[in-house]
């Protein structure tokens, strides 16, 4: 059903420079919060299936991640998700709280609080960003907390059919000076994919005018 489905170069290059956008105003947020600069990698897009995204959000499907994920509706709707490898989650709440000693089990009991408070300001500020520069008005559910292995995390959003195709958008961001990446993604499926390509094309039409 969704082999079909493409995206122009023009489409493509639009939405990496709307997440370069969002993703460059989440950074300077979370490099406020932990006074440390934030290094980005240009975005990626991609059209996947959603066994092929298991993957893409971690290539060992083994290793466990922490994520918060956060589910938005508007013309086009999706899961945006901050994920980060266990370990590196870790590491980043110790670097919010300031403190390098803190034992591992009180580490743990911080984490979902911490990082959930890290993804409301990360993940609001990318949906907003895009939903301001493409004028449609997105609203977003309360952002939650998740841990497993990849394919756990993925069962609780938009996709379910392993067949199906879904739009895959990435950025991975790091601390400069700290052992710790993470990445934000955004998972759209088919009628949303469609929803949102109209929004590109909208936006390029009235920025370009290159769209007939």
């Amino acid at each position: 059903m969704g082999e079909h489905i493409q995206l122009t170069e023009l489409q493509c290059d639009a939405i990496t420079e709307l997440l370069n956008i969002g993703m460059g105003l989440a950074a300077r947020s979370l490099s406020e919060m932990v006074r440390e600069e934030i290094k980005l990698t240009v975005p990626r897009v991609e059209l996947l299936t959603r066994k092929s995204a298991v993957n893409h959000l971690n290539g060992n499907p083994q290793r466990r991640i922490a994520a918060v994920k956060q589910h938005f509706e508007g013309s086009f709707w999706g899961d945006a998700l901050l994920l980060f490898p266990q370990e590196k989650s870790l590491e980043l709440v110790r670097v919010l709280m300031k403190d390098e000693e803190i034992p591992l089990e009180m580490l743990t009991e911080l984490e979902q609080d911490a990082l959930t408070e890290v993804g409301n300001i990360i993940l609001n500020s990318c949906l907003g960003s895009l939903g301001n520069i493409l004028t449609e008005e997105l609203t977003s559910e309360l952002p939650i907390f998740v841990s497993g292995t990849a394919t756990e995390v993925l069962d609780g959003c938009v996709v379910q059919e392993d067949h199906e195709m879904i739009m895959f958008l990435r950025m991975d961001f790091a601390l400069q000076q700290k052992d710790i990446s993470g990445y934000v993604a955004f998972i759209l499926e088919i009628p949303a994919i469609e929803q949102f390509k109209q929004s590109i094309d909208n936006y390029l039409r009235e920025n370009l005018t290159m769209i007939p």
